[in-house]
């Protein structure tokens, strides 16, 4: 019995590392995505840019250590697909495919419905600045986006949080536009 406790104390003490590992490297890569988001809205392109770089290397190193963990790395994937979303999009370019980002389904769908937000801050910075046309492209994207995932029904145990997602999705693209027909109507393209 005693060969068997140490056995045991061997294997947790080695699983606690791991753990220890992918929860540091999880919180380093949610910090860079939030950061490489701020750059992308400042316009900061070379930043945003080393930040990405910075972030498939750290995506790299997290999938080399969280196997059987990767529960507790699902928000770290998520914030990675939602800046690589938000940073292909804000570059005028189509939304990267799972594969073109190397992220599993779950996190990329989730960080899809999160890019919405994002996308609803650089419509309302478009409409600012009396860019209609840019503000609706952005207001399309977001109404894309939930419209491919309107009739999406999982459970919560799979898919955590998907449900208050799309919620917040649909009443973000429902203000978004909102503004936009009211600039349209006022006739002013930006409002002060």
């Amino acid at each position: 019995m005693i060969e068997e406790c140490k056995r045991i104390e061997k294997r947790i003490t080695e699983l606690e590392a791991q753990f220890e590992s992918v929860t540091g490297l999880s919180r380093n890569l949610i910090r860079v995505a939030g950061k490489s988001m701020t750059a992308m809205h400042t316009r900061d392109t070379v930043t945003a840019k080393k930040l990405i770089a910075g972030m498939e290397v750290m995506v790299k190193k997290l999938r080399s250590v969280e196997k059987g963990l990767e529960h507790y790395s699902m928000q770290a994937h998520q914030e990675y697909a939602e800046a690589m979303l938000l940073y292909s999009i804000i570059n005028g370019r189509s939304m990267p495919r799972i594969n073109e980002i190397g992220e599993t389904e779950i996190p990329y769908l989730l960080g899809m419905m999160d890019v919405v937000g994002e996308l609803k801050r650089e419509a309302f910075e478009e409409m600012r600045k009396g860019n209609l046309e840019e503000a609706d492209r952005y207001y399309r994207t977001m109404l894309e986006i939930y419209d491919s995932t309107v009739h999406f029904r999982f459970a919560s145990s799979l898919v955590p949080d998907f449900r208050r997602k799309q919620d917040v999705a649909r009443i973000q693209i429902e203000s978004t536009i909102s503004e936009l027909v009211s600039l349209e109507d006022r006739g002013r393209g930006a409002y002060q």
